[in-house]
């Protein structure tokens, strides 16, 4: 069952990683226009294309010459499926709003998504942003963060390279001309992006390719891209992929489990896109201290041999890295630079590579993988607005929602109690729970302030799965993460 609940998995993941970057490419310099001066593109507008290469390539140039851009997703798959004799029929539906920046490059996407298994709408939001040279994600859901690395985002849906794919198959194209309300001219575009081609545009079809690389034949995509001739912006692009899905799937329907599987349905749909109004997107350093480490955790929903390693290998902490003072200490940011305090790496701690200088991470594990205990320290400044009250009352609310929800069980918290650790006063709060019936998890928010007006506050995390956990000692653990903290 375990190979077929991973399929299942990866055509929900996979639909997220459709959407991930999805409208900005590579800026090129000579496409920029200088200040004051008229763009290329709002010459291109003001002339009919002629073709509809010419057409394609103006969608292209304005997209790759902007600095950000924002839209609407949406995604549709139907598969029917028979396992062990049960016939079943597993539909999705996504909806979601979209916005991305290219420097830095950053996708933040909230929305919902409907599965007829469960019953209900979900809602999402995701953030990628990239961090030390990583793609970090964050998703999140009812409350609950996950977070994943990789090391590039370049098999990612770009809009960009879906026009580029859709010229190599210039041949294809065909264009008809229409009427907006208003009166404003819109073209349409229909073409196929085809082969191998294919395998490039989204990042779950490549993985299953390299399972079945002799499929690539098969593949075809039908794309149509409905453009406004004015301001040179595609107003819809939908994708229908059901063809070459299907073709996967049924190539790999007997290594996933199935009897029988079909893809009847697999369509995303862009909409709405407007260019060069995304503020800067950032991920709140809520979401950074509560999110869980599935890769750490062994649970990366494509890696089937994750959670059967013994020993992983513990990310390695590197000397002058950018959150490293000349003594070696992690320099802890608020403000920018107008805020900072100076944290040591913790004894029996490793540092966290996707930390950045507002969010800093270090963890502990076996090498089964099963048992982690995570420091994630915040630094704050107490004023009208925020100080320890507001501390003190950040789990109550988790809790609050953690009753109501049937994804979690065994709840409790324990309300404010203080300790003396590393010649400090350490306040701290307990959050106790299990999510999704094998996730065992103790949360300790914990924070001490300063003479200055400063808090540090460090949020120790144990998770452990598939049986409770038992590596926290609180006799010990705030004398570790509060001796690291240096004035």
């Amino acid at each position: 069952m375990r190979k077929r609940n991973r399929f299942m998995i990866w055509f929900m993941t996979a639909a997220l990683a459709i959407g991930i970057c999805s409208g900005c490419g590579k800026k090129k310099a000579e496409e920029t226009a200088p200040s004051g001066s008229e763009t290329p593109v709002e010459t291109m507008a003001a002339e009919a294309p002629d073709t509809a290469v010419e057409l394609v390539t103006r969608v292209r140039d304005t997209l790759s010459g902007a600095s950000s851009a924002k839209g609407s997703l949406s995604m549709e798959m139907v598969m029917n499926y028979k396992a062990q004799g049960v016939e079943a029929s597993l539909e999705y539906a996504m909806h979601q709003e979209m916005e991305m920046t290219r420097e830095p490059e950053a996708v933040h996407m909230a929305g919902t998504i409907e599965v007829n298994l469960i019953g209900e709408t979900i809602d999402t939001e995701t953030y990628t942003v990239k961090e030390n040279n990583q793609y970090v994600t964050y998703m999140g859901s009812g409350g609950q963060w996950i977070k994943q690395t990789s090391e590039n985002s370049d098999s990612q849906v770009d809009i960009v390279k879906t026009m580029d794919l859709l010229l190599n198959n210039g041949d294809s194209l065909k264009m008809t001309e229409t009427k907006a309300e208003g009166g404003n001219r819109l073209y349409q575009v229909t073409g196929e992006i085809t082969g191998g081609n294919l395998s490039g545009l989204t990042s779950g079809l490549s993985s299953l390719l390299e399972e079945n690389p002799d499929i690539y034949k098969e593949l075809k995509a039908n794309v149509t891209v409905s453009v406004d001739a004015l301001t040179g912006l595609p107003t819809e692009i939908s994708m229908d992929f059901t063809d070459s899905y299907n073709a996967v799937a049924q190539a790999g329907k007997e290594a996933q489990g199935f009897d029988e599987v079909e893809i009847v349905a697999f369509y995303v749909t862009m909409s709405g896109y407007e260019i060069n109004s995304v503020e800067a997107i950032t991920v709140p350093d809520e979401i950074k201290m509560n999110a869980v480490d599935m890769d750490d955790m062994g649970m990366n929903p494509g890696d089937e041999t994750a959670e059967e390693t013994e020993n992983p290998e513990e990310p390695e902490t590197k000397d002058g890295e950018v959150h490293q003072n000349e003594s070696g200490e992690y320099v802890l940011k608020k403000d920018g630079d107008e805020v900072t305090a100076n944290i040591a790496e913790p004894e029996g701690f490793t540092y966290d590579t996707a930390s950045d200088q507002t969010w800093l991470g270090f963890h502990s594990r076996k090498n089964d993988s099963i048992h982690e205990v995570s420091l994630v320290y915040n630094l704050y400044v107490a004023d009208d607005n925020y100080g320890e009250e507001d501390l003190a009352q950040s789990q109550e609310s988790s809790y609050a929602y953690m009753l109501t929800s049937g994804d979690y069980a065994e709840v409790s918290f324990d309300p404010v109690k203080t300790v003396t650790a590393a010649g400090r006063t350490v306040s701290y709060t307990k959050l106790s729970y299990i999510y999704l019936g094998t996730i065992y998890c103790e949360e300790y928010n914990s924070w001490t302030a300063l003479p200055d007006g400063r808090m540090i506050q460090c949020t120790v995390k144990e998770e452990s799965r598939e049986e409770p956990c038992d590596r926290i000692d609180t006799g010990t653990i705030f004398d570790i993460a509060f001796e690291a903290f240096k004035e």
